[in-house]
């Protein structure tokens, strides 16, 4: 066995020195968002949202969600209930690229 663990480089998950931690990593545009890269997916999503200010999110007289395109969100376009939906997505969602989106969103949007 550790012949074949020495030819793949792999570590031996029996050796007293094996480490499986699950330590976070940077985020590179184009990966998937996963468990390890979510905080750095988040801040860089902040600051991009950051840049384009609230304005970049109020269109026709309304607030709306830049990543729920298919079904607006809000419908009454009202700030506090974006904010709403941004804080119940960062926490209920089933995808955690979905989950790190809107906690971006709540992070660069924030507080009024």
């Amino acid at each position: 066995m550790k012949r074949k663990l020495a030819k793949t480089g792999f570590k031996s998950p029996y050796d007293s020195n094996y480490d499986d931690d699950d330590d976070p990593y940077e985020y590179n545009s184009g990966d998937d968002v996963e468990d390890g890269n979510k905080e750095s997916f988040i801040e860089k999503e902040a600051q991009k949202i950051g840049e384009k200010g609230k304005a970049a999110y109020f269109k026709r007289g309304t607030f709306r969600c830049p990543y729920c395109t298919t079904k607006p969100k809000p419908k009454d376009g009202i700030y506090e209930h974006l904010m709403s939906h941004a804080r119940g997505l960062s926490t209920g969602a089933a995808d955690i690229k979905t989950r790190a989106e809107h906690a971006a969103l709540l992070k660069a949007l924030g507080p009024i």
